[in-house]
Parts: structure tokens; C-alpha cells; sequence
């Protein structure tokens, strides 16, 4: 395998994106936790960077092996590339190996309550189209990506930066554990990391809108499926008011910095791109412009907490 197939088999080009929150979590660390730690924090992104190039091979895989529809397989990269499946099993066990062994080094580093958290995450990433009930199969994808990709992964970005403040804890006194959950923390986290789900969510459903009738061919029958494309838009349209009002919420409860205000220089871009997609939704045209919605948001929420640091 060359290194172009490689790269192209875990979908490279889709990192960026997917790093964007976890900064944005680290960000949000620094300015309300006034902490960076830098071994749990590298460790951390090294093991993102894993997993999701294991969910990228790994949907390839999964999506080759499971296709119904003989036009859709033979575009698949593994048959496109002619890669032999014992070579992508392998790249996509060794990826989650390796995430798995950072993830307890993580785990030691920081405590023992971001265990379950990179749990749930885990498991969604290997059943999401894996197994007889795969995740994708049902209209579960937008919830689930939203959950990890957006907001587990802005929550981790802030805990491996400050898991020293106990506001998510666990301690043993001898047999007994007590598990600490600091609302006065976790409240305003929540707030910020749905901006981030809002995101994700909608990268989801575009995704599934565009692959409507691909998918139906391969039994695949997700959100978009049911509510049928004039509702699944509305949906669309309705989540990204929902992401706006989150960071509104979040600068009034002095959640986020003042300077996040900024963030709505964006809206032109935004909004352009929004209305290109409502007009024609196609994968290889304007699919692109919600991943570029993401990047416009979840940067801009980073940037604009980083001018906070920067000024407070």
C-alpha cells in the first residue's frame, strides 16, 4: 500500500475538522481553569488522531463489506485500490490498539472518571458500523457524532488540562469510591460543548441527506430516511439556531469571554454556505460546505477564547 492510498483509506483530509474542538476544550482550559498540562494534552491529540483515522478506515471497511449495492462497492477505495481486506483489517486494529494504550496512559495521568467517557466514545466509534445493529443503520448517526466528535471531544480537550480541579473525580477510601460531580463546573461546560454537538450534528445530517438514496440501496436507513429531505433541511436549519443561541448563552452567563462576541463576523460565510446547501444538497458539491461551517465555528470559538486568555 502506498502512502497516498494509506492516507486516503483513513480519509486524512478529514483531521483538521475533527481537531478543532478538542483545541477549542483546551482553550476553555486554560481560561476558566487558568491550567495546561502538556504530557496528558500531546498524549491526548496523539490518541485523537489515532481513533479517528481508525474510524475513517474502519467505516471504509465496514461500508465495503456490508454494501449491497454493486456500484457503490466498486467506487469503495478498497476495491478502487485494490486493497487486500487482510491489510485493512490490519491498519484498522492496529490504530485502535494504539488508541487504546495511550487512552490508559491518559487515564493514569489524569483519574479514573474520564474512563467511561472515552468508553462510550470507543464503543461508538467501533459499532457505529460495525456488527448486525450497526449504529449507522438507524437514525442514531447525528446524535452519536454530535456526542463524540463534538462534544465528548471539547470535554476531553478541557479535562486532560483539568482533571487537578475535582470538579469530575474519583477517589478510593479503602473498598469505597465516591464520585464527584461539580455542577457549578459542568453546567457551563455543557453549554459551550453543544455548540460543538450542534456542529457535528449537522456534518451528520448533511452527510445522510446527500446519501439518501445510496444508502436506502445499502439498508441503511437513517434520520434523513424517515423525515424525508423538506423536514430533515428544517432540522438543519433549526440546529444551527440552536448552536448560535448556546454561544449567545454562554457570553451573557460570562461563560465565554466578551471577545466571543466576534464570533459572529462569521455569520456572512455561514449563512452563504447554509443557503448553497438548501438550494442543492450534493456530496461532491456542496457536502463541503458544511464541513467548512465546522471549521468556521469551532475555530472561531477557539480563536476567540484565546483572545480571552490573551487579555484577561
Amino acid at each position: 500500500m502506498t502512502l497516498k492510498t494509506f492516507l486516503n483509506f483513513t480519509r486524512i483530509q478529514t483531521l483538521p475538522a475533527a481537531l478543532l474542538s478538542p483545541i477549542a476544550g483546551v482553550m476553555y482550559a486554560i481560561y476558566t481553569f487558568k491550567t495546561f498540562h502538556w504530557l496528558p494534552t500531546l498524549l491526548f491529540f496523539i490518541g485523537l488522531i489515532f481513533i479517528n483515522l481508525f474510524v475513517s478506515a474502519w467505516n471504509n471497511l465496514m461500508d465495503f463489506q456490508k454494501a449491497i449495492d454493486a456500484e457503490y462497492k466498486k467506487w469503495n477505495i478498497i476495491e478502487h485500490d485494490k486493497i487486500p481486506l487482510k491489510l485493512a483489517w490490519g491498519i484498522c486494529l492496529g490504530l485502535l490498539f494504539l488508541d487504546l494504550i495511550i487512552g490508559v496512559v491518559v487515564t493514569f495521568i489524569t483519574n479514573l472518571a474520564i474512563l467511561p467517557v472515552g468508553g462510550v466514545a470507543l464503543v461508538i466509534a467501533v459499532f457505529y458500523t460495525y456488527g448486525p445493529f450497526a449504529f449507522s443503520r438507524f437514525p442514531l448517526g447525528e446524535l452519536l457524532a454530535g456526542l463524540c466528535e463534538g462534544a465528548i471531544g471539547f470535554f476531553m480537550g478541557i479535562y486532560v488540562n483539568s482533571y487537578d480541579a475535582k470538579y469530575f473525580f474519583i477517589k478510593f477510601d479503602g473498598w469505597k469510591m465516591d464520585w464527584t460531580w461539580n455542577l457549578s463546573f459542568l453546567i457551563p461546560i455543557v453549554i459551550v460543548a453543544f455548540m460543538c454537538f450542534c456542529m457535528n450534528f449537522n456534518i451528520m445530517l448533511s452527510d445522510n441527506i446527500c446519501d439518501l438514496e445510496q444508502d436506502v440501496h445499502n439498508q441503511r436507513y437513517t434520520l434523513a430516511y424517515y423525515l424525508k429531505i423538506p423536514l430533515s433541511l428544517l432540522l438543519y436549519r433549526l440546529v444551527y439556531i440552536l448552536a448560535t443561541l448556546s454561544v449567545i448563552v454562554a457570553i451573557v452567563f460570562g461563560i465565554l469571554p466578551f471577545w466571543s462576541l466576534f464570533m459572529f463576523a462569521i455569520s456572512p460565510f455561514v449563512i452563504h454556505n447554509i443557503n448553497k446547501f438548501l438550494a442543492t444538497q450534493k456530496k461532491s458539491e456542496t457536502f463541503i460546505l458544511q464541513v467548512n461551517n465546522l471549521i468556521l465555528y469551532n475555530g472561531a470559538l477557539a480563536i476567540t477564547i484565546l483572545i480571552g486568555i490573551l487579555l484577561k
